[in-house]
């Protein structure tokens, strides 16, 4: 049986009432803030790096024991990553626990020693970090909750910034400006910037420990798909965080884990999805993703390893294959099961919350033979099985 409905106008282009779409987008006074904020960080930072050279607390190896004259100078480079760089920030639902999130990466140019590491102490850099912000989190009432991977800066009730902190050779922060003019001023102004090599780019972790880490692989690989998929990628993986996180108030599912699986099911459409409205498309990787989550999910960016993204607890998996499976039913009594207009609406939004506009109006009922006769019960799709994600 075909589609019974067409809700499209609830989930994108409306014009008379804020579609599903734009009721997940971050309010333009949120997002000021939270780059108000970025803004006083990265300048904060700067200011305060000088103070690297000075002490020996901050090096390693040969450096450690030289004067400070000798020691290079160093200054943070900054490039904006996560949801912000890839488009795909969407406004969280339950405000707390959720929060809105901007990533900041903080990248100190530095030497490498003979074991390939660099010449910083890894832990030394969280407490430049966090005594060069403690006196603007006073003034601004902003706190540090600790974590072992980043520098968070809680700026809100309900959203941070966080400062992962990276190293990278001399030479590449130098030609980057960390392709902190973002990509916006990059296209604009022609400016094109040397790519980071990967195996020089390494994140710092509280415990002094260093791992090689490159942040642009996800960029990439997310751009990749939009590519291929078009803007289709990225409605969908947003229409996805908004049905996550209305369902869960602190979410085991992550957001690079729903991607991988919305790029899994647009390939199982082999081209389809273009033809589809934005609420029969969701619907068709709705149906598919239940299987996929059954299976194992691997990072894209680290190919030919087995980095599993959904290795998580039984428990916590087994709920998340049914919420999966809640919603591919929704959507299906939705647009497949239901001639009325009224419960075209209240499916969709029991599936996605009253993010989804109360608009029976605004419901194209299709003609079809099937709306006279009982309403389709939900198809099952069998579990795909499930390799190695790649780029693209």
């Amino acid at each position: 049986m075909g589609f019974l409905a067409r809700a499209s106008a609830l989930f994108v282009g409306a014009s008379r009432f804020q579609s599903y779409h734009e009721a997940l987008l971050v309010e333009d006074e949120r997002e000021a803030a939270l780059r108000n904020a970025q803004r006083e960080i990265r300048q904060t930072l700067r200011d305060a790096a000088r103070k690297i050279p000075l002490e020996s607390r901050f090096w390693r190896g040969r450096l450690m024991a030289v004067a400070a004259s000798q020691r290079p100078s160093i200054m943070p480079k900054f490039k904006v990553q996560g949801s912000v760089d890839y488009d795909l920030l969407v406004m969280p639902w339950h405000l707390p626990p959720q929060q809105i999130d901007l990533d900041d990466g903080v990248y100190f140019n530095v030497e490498y020693l003979d074991s390939g590491e660099p010449a910083l102490v890894a832990g030394a850099l969280y407490q430049f970090i966090e005594e060069a912000l403690e006196p603007l989190c006073k003034v601004r009432g902003w706190h540090m909750p600790e974590k072992d991977c980043c520098v968070r800066v809680q700026t809100a009730i309900d959203a941070h910034i966080d400062l992962p902190i990276y190293s990278a050779p001399r030479r590449v922060t130098e030609s980057i400006a960390l392709q902190a003019r973002d990509a916006v001023l990059a296209k604009r102004t022609g400016e094109h910037y040397e790519r980071l090599p990967s195996d020089k780019i390494m994140l710092a972790y509280r415990d002094g420990t260093w791992t090689q880490s490159d942040p642009l692989r996800m960029k990439d690989w997310v751009e990749a798909c939009v590519t291929r998929y078009g803007q289709d990628f990225r409605r969908v993986c947003r229409y996805l965080k908004g049905w996550r996180d209305q369902r869960w108030p602190k979410p085991c599912l992550t957001s690079i884990t729903l991607m991988v699986a919305v790029e899994k099911a647009l390939g199982m459409l082999n081209g389809g999805h273009r033809a589809l409205p934005d609420d029969h498309l969701l619907y068709e990787v709705a149906q598919r993703l239940p299987g996929i989550l059954r299976g194992e999910l691997l990072n894209p960016v680290f190919p030919g390893q087995r980095v599993i993204l959904n290795d998580c607890s039984p428990e916590n998996r087994d709920a998340v294959i049914d919420g999966a499976e809640v919603l591919a039913a929704d959507l299906h009594a939705a647009l497949k099961g239901t001639y009325d207009a009224t419960l075209v609406v209240e499916s969709l939004q029991r599936a996605l919350g009253t993010r989804i506009p109360y608009r029976p109006d605004a419901v194209e009922m299709l003609p079809t033979i099937a709306a006279t006769v009982a309403a389709e019960r939900p198809t099952k799709v069998a579990s795909p099985a499930v390799s190695a994600s790649t780029s693209g």
